[in-house]
């Protein structure tokens, strides 16, 4: 779950998969011109469109925090849960798209790439052994990209990622001092030219990138939501007032710079 905490009365709750959606719609607009090693595509696509699936049944049960007086987000959700997400959804793409699981290890793997903590460092492990066994599985029937193709997808995913966290985590319209800590200088995957892609809010619902990436002038993404009080929160049945909440949308447009 992704949690908007910085508003006075209620929180915004965004679901991994509905922002695992948006980023798939990233990387579908994604220009020809910048795409490396076109003929994996679609598997890139793929594993940018659901790599967040595995997350589906934790959002639909949303866990209270007692000893942070909130509901736990992606960030701090319990590590045991969270690493038998990742690996029940990378076992899932794979039997999919052999190529698409790959990358989706790779990003999972990425996580805990400078952790101390155990189960960190034993799923790293996991995973790369996991990996060298996938690449040669891809070798084998000459589904394998280049080195340079496939540090391209895996930089692509996490590129499209972190734009649509940036929509999903940040006040809607939040000046630029406002913004998490994690965007403020960019991001850091430079595909364009080695340029990184500065992000700016315009208004709550429009958002510049320059350089920009997509092949439409603009890019109107619709961001679905739920809006908890936070009365509600520590209530023993909030996995239940969660499910009964409806869902709302908000629009954002992406453009160029000018």
């Amino acid at each position: 779950m992704i949690i908007q905490n910085h508003h006075k009365d209620h929180v915004i709750c965004i679901e991994q998969h509905e922002h695992a959606l948006i980023s798939g719609q990233f990387v579908r607009d994604w220009k020809d011109d910048y795409f490396i090693g076109k003929n994996m595509k679609k598997s890139v696509e793929h594993a940018v469109i659901n790599h967040d699936r595995s997350w589906i049944p934790l959002d639909k049960n949303p866990i209270y925090l007692p000893e942070k007086s909130k509901l736990a987000s992606f960030t701090d959700f319990p590590m045991e849960q969270k690493l038998q997400s990742y690996r029940s959804g990378i076992v899932q793409l794979l039997n999919e798209d052999l190529y698409a699981g790959f990358l989706l290890s790779c990003h999972y793997a990425s996580f805990f790439s400078n952790t101390a903590d155990k189960l960190g460092i034993t799923f790293l492990l996991e995973e790369d052994n996991r990996q060298n066994v996938v690449k040669e599985a891809l070798r084998e029937k000459k589904l394998l990209p280049l080195e340079r193709e496939r540090e391209f997808h895996f930089n692509l995913l996490q590129l499209c990622d972190n734009l649509s966290l940036y929509i999903c985590m940040n006040r809607w319209g939040a000046r630029k001092e406002e913004e998490i800590t994690w965007f403020k200088d960019g991001f850091k995957q430079e595909l364009l030219k080695d340029q990184r892609i500065y992000p700016e809010w315009l208004s709550e619902t429009m958002v510049t990138l320059d350089p920009y990436p997509f092949s439409h002038d603009q890019l109107q993404i619709e961001i679905p939501f739920k809006r908890l009080s936070k009365n509600d929160l520590a209530k023993p049945n909030i996995q239940n007032i969660y499910r009964d909440t409806p869902k709302e949308h908000h629009k954002i447009i992406f453009s160029k710079k000018h």
